[in-house]
């Protein structure tokens, strides 16, 4: 297995904002000094759950800052951006990090940053299909012109191209049905996130995706490396003992719960356009019924390294190839940070190593 650190940049009370920029980027380099497969970066908007603006400036500080580990986006929220600007970036990223870019993308589903941008979130499936199919022509065409609905290019040149060619690889978050089949098409990998709710709520989306890439034509060995690379990212802490785990991460974790349910359901569902209240009124119920007690029963991998490790097995008995580790949420004390850093990377990691 591979395991990666996860940053939102969470912005908790207590924290100035280059507090918490600052202490993330230092995380970061502890992260290759611990022996951390990755970085993965997200990208958020408009609300204290992540000051993660823009992920082609947080990857160009990681690159410069590291010198092994890879650098992953997860993921780039596609409606957000001009495609043809956001090829530029993230090749010129590319470059600045010598080939250690892995690009994943999503169609978003916040709402406050849909309204903060002036996009209908009602369009973000056409607006991603646009977006993906221009940046992949900037990154392997030497001239291209394109006319969608959204996004017209005439004769385009897009330099420098990426290190990594034909460009760097592609990952999409899955967080619908719809999202696995359109994943599985391109034979991209797939990203996945355990926030509340069992473990074993992705076992559907990798049945979805395995058979996704069979109907699709994909042989079993490329099907076995596609798997290789599907992630999970989770919010892991671990301390010495179980109780002192828990004890130290339950006011971060229910933090983070409520600014994820601020951030996933609007104030006024009614004023959203109607094919989004189902899903929207589904979320609520979904926040409503959320207890400390039970996600600890499900959700979370708190607790020692034994602890932990159990957790770990279980996803890689599921067939997760890589763990987005999130190990900062809620405004967590940078020092109770680096000792859980610490202690999976020298009692956890080492149990996964081939």
């Amino acid at each position: 297995m591979r395991f990666g650190t996860f940053f939102f940049f969470q912005a908790a009370p207590g924290l100035t904002h280059e507090e918490v920029v600052h202490r993330e980027l230092e995380q970061m380099e502890w992260t290759e000094e611990l022996g951390f497969d990755q970085i993965w970066l997200t990208e958020h908007h408009f609300i204290d759950y992540g000051l993660s603006v823009d992920p082609a400036t947080l990857a160009s500080a990681a690159a410069s800052r590291t010198r092994r580990v890879r650098i992953g986006l997860a993921a780039a929220i596609l409606p957000f951006h001009h495609p043809l600007r956001l090829a530029e970036q993230l090749a010129l990223v590319d470059v600045i990090s010598k080939g250690r870019l892995d690009i994943g993308v999503g169609r978003g589903n916040r709402p406050a940053e849909f309204k903060g941008y002036h996009v209908p979130q009602q369009e973000n499936r056409e607006r991603f299909d646009e977006a993906i199919d221009i940046m992949l022509r900037a990154w392997t065409e030497e001239r291209f012109s394109y006319d969608g609905r959204f996004f017209t290019v005439k004769d385009a040149r897009v330099i420098p191209k990426p290190v990594q060619r034909p460009h760097p690889m592609i990952y999409q978050v899955c967080g619908s049905d719809s999202g696995v089949e359109s994943t599985a098409a391109r034979g991209w990998p797939m990203l996945n996130s355990i926030l509340t709710g069992p473990v074993d709520q992705i076992l559907k989306r990798r049945d979805l995706y395995l058979d996704a890439l069979r109907r699709h034509g994909r042989g079993e060995t490329e099907i076995a490396a596609l798997m290789k690379l599907w992630g999970v990212s989770r919010q892991i802490y671990v301390a010495p003992t179980d109780a002192q785990a828990l004890d130290e991460a339950k006011d971060a974790e229910m933090w983070y719960q409520d600014s994820l349910r601020r951030f996933q359901v609007p104030e006024r569902i009614e004023d959203t356009h109607p094919s989004l209240q189902p899903g929207f009124s589904k979320a609520a119920e979904r926040f409503a019924k959320v207890t400390w007690e039970g996600l600890v029963a499900e959700t979370l991998a708190f607790g020692s390294p034994d602890t932990v490790a159990r957790h770990i097995e279980t996803m890689r008995a599921m067939g997760v190839g890589q763990i987005l580790c999130w190990m900062n949420f809620g405004g967590l004390p940078q020092d109770m940070i680096r000792r859980s850093m610490e202690l999976f990377a020298k009692e956890v990691m080492p149990r996964f190593r081939d």
